[in-house]
């Protein structure tokens, strides 16, 4: 009788821990949601398909937590029928796709929709189809999405347009997650009785902990929900140096960087941000020679690519550009009060210029005014009598 009571006590706590994680899930899908929805900063139009994904996976949950904690004897085959998971599939693929393009083609898109929103309107309104051709539906949509992610996938990285490193991890996380689901579910139905229900607990049980998993990841990785521009704008912000660049280009391409251009114009605007975040990186200009040399190594890209965006994207190239850098550091120091107990000679080596008049012409072709004038503008005028 003791092993009896102990028996049903350990299984009543494996409920309640398995209703807590389908209720934690359903909570942090909806967190996610809300911030991507209400944020007002989060790339919306690259995760709009992420959004549809989770807001199934929330439904699903609450579907299957409801039949969990329900005292009758419900049958879930009979209440949840398969069908329903085929909704996922085209969302899996054209979230990755908008990824790897960067745009929604929102005609071209119904297209995938069709067939699951048609099986699955049979099978729930007009006539309830078997268990089992349900089961084969689903499983063949799924093997033909597994195969067309693949062959985007690998279309965009022979290609070489897929160049962001971490954009390539996420493709291939989210590649991972989804076959994995896909033949976990495939292993436990048949590995079950023809008649079990269990193996669809099982299998909810094992897709919430991997969608806990990708959860923290998208909350290690914010780039997900903000868009990396995005991301990398908000700390730059702070600053006019985007008046700069242009993200248009400001001349015609010539035929000999046609090719460059081709290779990057889907990173554009993220390399501008990235290049700006690297002339606003105060320790990075005083700790190495801030060259077209240095930018290409940190941004992990060729010379020749940094070269194009300076001559169709920069207002400044070359010297120009790098003299520019060192008067906008200049700037902030002078702005940060560098000037109260230190000279504008001080400040000139502190920047990277050879000699004082160089950062003197420099600064005032820039600014228009000196650095003593700046320093007075900006900051009341506390600057030492040793200029």
């Amino acid at each position: 009788m003791k092993h009896i009571w102990i028996v049903g006590y350990l299984l009543y706590l494996l409920n309640m821990l398995t209703n807590g994680l389908f209720a934690t899930t359903i909570l942090i899908g909806s967190l996610l949601i809300l911030i991507m929805l209400l944020s007002g900063r989060t790339n919306l139009k690259v995760n709009f398909y992420l959004i549809m994904l989770l807001f199934q996976l929330i439904l699903h949950r609450i579907v299957i937590l409801y039949i969990s904690t329900n005292m009758y004897d419900v049958n879930i085959s009979d209440k949840y029928p398969a069908a329903l998971s085929i909704m996922f599939f085209p969302c899996w693929y054209l979230y990755i796709r908008t990824l790897l393009s960067s745009h929604i083609e929102v005609y071209k898109d119904l297209t995938h929709f069709i067939i699951p929103f048609f099986i699955t309107l049979t099978s729930l309104f007009f006539f309830e189809t078997p268990y089992k051709y349900n089961i084969i539906a689903v499983t063949t949509l799924g093997l033909y999405y597994i195969v067309i992610i693949f062959k985007l996938i690998k279309a965009k990285t022979d290609a070489f347009i897929l160049k962001d490193k971490f954009l390539e991890r996420w493709v291939y996380i989210l590649y991972f997650v989804f076959v994995t689901i896909y033949f976990s579910g495939l292993i436990l139905k048949f590995s079950s009785g023809v008649d079990s229900d269990q193996w669809l607990i099982d299998f909810y049980i094992l897709t919430s902990i991997i969608w806990m998993f990708l959860f923290l990841y998208i909350f290690l990785n914010p780039i997900i929900m903000y868009g990396r521009i995005l991301l990398i704008q908000s700390l730059v912000k702070q600053e006019n140096n985007t008046r700069f660049w242009k993200f248009d280009t400001s001349k015609e391409i010539t035929n000999k960087h046609q090719y460059i251009q081709n290779i990057i114009k889907e990173n554009t605007s993220d390399l501008i941000y990235k290049i700006i975040a690297l002339q606003a990186n105060d320790k990075l200009i005083k700790e190495h020679d801030f060259s077209v040399n240095f930018i290409a190594s940190q941004l992990a890209i060729p010379k020749s690519h940094v070269s194009y965006l300076f001559n169709y994207h920069c207002l400044y190239k070359g010297i120009d550009y790098i003299n520019l850098v060192k008067v906008l550091k200049s700037m902030r120091l002078i702005t940060n009060g560098y000037l109260e107990n230190r000279t504008i000679d001080s400040l000139s080596f502190e920047c990277g210029f050879n000699s004082r008049i160089t950062f003197f012409n420099n600064f005032k072709k820039l600014n228009g005014i000196s650095p003593k004038e700046f320093a007075k503008k900006t900051f009341g005028g506390k600057i030492t009598n040793n200029e």
